[in-house]
């Protein structure tokens, strides 16, 4: 299996190749992320995993990612702030609380703030993807919103997997017991 260093590399690649010349991805310095990754909580941080220290420590923002824009600590705290003066980031805040508030079974509503990150988000469209912390795991699962619908992934790694081989079978998977 690949590092997630390496499955990142390759998910840049193809983000990089899809792209035309003015969203390029965009990749900011990694910023110190000692007190972890912010949940929606206000000032409720979780310990980074194993997989999200490597990404992380790789790198800070992605901008024009998979599913918007990949987040670094700091701007994962926007989401606890009333008034936002970046542009951007008031953008991707104003579109996450209309998903949370909105998406039938969103994770912010199945589950306590404290349990639920958001991972990347994007300012003009419902993409996003949100960490979902369980007790009895290492590794937060990922819940990715799309116009597929909703698809888990067990771990970061699982994720990028499925994105670089273009595999979409997670968002046919039946998991809300009402689709059962």
């Amino acid at each position: 299996m690949r590092t997630i260093k390496e499955l990142l590399d390759v998910a840049i690649s193809i983000e990089g190749e899809l792209r035309d010349a003015q969203c390029k991805p965009q990749l900011g310095v990694s910023i110190d992320f000692s007190k972890g990754v912010p949940t929606l909580e206000n000032g409720v941080y979780r310990k980074p995993s194993p997989m999200l220290k490597e990404r992380f420590e790789a790198f800070g923002k992605w901008i024009n990612a998979t599913h918007g824009d990949w987040l670094d600590t700091d701007e994962m705290e926007v989401f606890w702030k009333e008034h936002i003066a970046d542009g951007r980031l008031a953008g991707i805040s104003e579109s996450v609380k209309a998903s949370m508030e909105n998406w039938q079974d969103h994770a912010a509503s199945l589950f306590a703030r404290n349990r639920v990150s958001v991972f990347a988000a994007s300012d003009n469209s419902y993409e996003m993807i949100c960490l979902v912390w369980f007790d009895s795991t290492d590794e937060p699962e990922l819940w990715v919103y799309d116009c597929n619908g909703v698809s888990r992934y067990k771990d970061l790694a699982s994720y990028l997997q499925a994105y670089i081989d273009d595999d979409m079978s997670a968002c046919s998977q039946k998991w809300i017991l009402a689709e059962m």
